[in-house]
């Protein structure tokens, strides 16, 4: 039920857009800087959680401006003051990452919406391959197992629900290229996209495994029943957000080849 909420909550800020976005956007980011406060920092929880939230959402509001520079330079100033609280190099990147890894990803999440005529549908693609790997993953490891995939950061993970994910999120990536009218050429261009961009969104939920491992937490928060924080549930989203935003800055023009006629 958690999770139904959570996409239903998403989907629809995706698709209104705007300032209802913006809105589900800053509300995560709260989230997910109060996890971060909390897992890095518990004995400076309100300091840690002050500057992170400074940051993170000052970059959302500048992002749903469309100054996505601005966003980044008050990331970077904030994890800067913030950091700059702490003794040791470790806990200086620590803290200073923290800001920059919720509030960048928001930010250009939004930016992707609002990005010219495709923005809509890059978004509505994103979800539809993030949540079929992410599921394939957990049910095709569930279901197969064999060798893990880093026990040391994640005892549950197996290679293969990251082969099973791969695999849907390249069949979900297909399924997008059919229901936005790609040109035929272009299908087999986005059963490759839908296999990287589902990798990604699985090595950012191992990252984001990593991190709590380092922390010596279990989940990042209890803000969801059964599925732990906000940061727990939307890791895979944030990394495939990163690469997606990466790859349009040096490529601008390639959703509109991949939609083709759109909706």
């Amino acid at each position: 039920m958690s999770g139904l909420v959570l996409a239903s909550v998403g989907a629809t800020a995706a698709w209104f857009g705007g300032p209802w976005l913006a809105a589900a956007c800053g509300a995560a980011v709260v989230a997910m800087s109060y996890e971060w406060a909390r897992m890095s920092e518990p004995e400076q929880l309100i300091p840690a959680f002050l500057f992170s939230l400074a940051g993170s959402l000052g970059a959302v509001l500048f992002a749903s401006w469309q100054h996505l520079h601005f966003a980044a330079i008050w990331l970077v100033v904030c994890s800067l003051a913030s950091g700059l609280r702490r003794r040791t190099l470790t806990h200086f990147i620590e803290t200073a990452g923290g800001a920059i890894y919720i509030g960048f990803p928001a930010a250009i999440f939004l930016w992707l919406r609002n990005r010219g005529p495709e923005g809509l549908e890059t978004i509505l693609a994103l979800f539809a391959i993030i949540w079929a790997a992410d599921i394939f993953a957990y049910f095709g490891g569930k279901l197969l197992g064999g060798p893990k995939v880093a026990t040391g950061l994640s005892p549950n993970k197996t290679w293969s629900g990251i082969v099973a994910g791969i695999l849907a999120g390249a069949a979900a990536g297909l399924g997008c290229g059919l229901l936005f009218q790609a040109d035929p050429e272009l299908r087999m261009a986005w059963f490759i996209v839908g296999a990287i961009i589902g990798f990604t969104g699985l090595m950012g939920d191992l990252f984001e495994s990593f991190l709590k491992r380092r922390f010596g937490v279990k989940d990042a928060s209890r803000l969801i029943p059964g599925h732990g924080g906000v940061l727990d549930r939307i890791d895979s989203l944030m990394a495939a957000s990163l690469l997606v935003g990466a790859a349009l800055a040096f490529g601008p023009r390639a959703t509109a080849l991949l939609f083709g006629s759109g909706l």
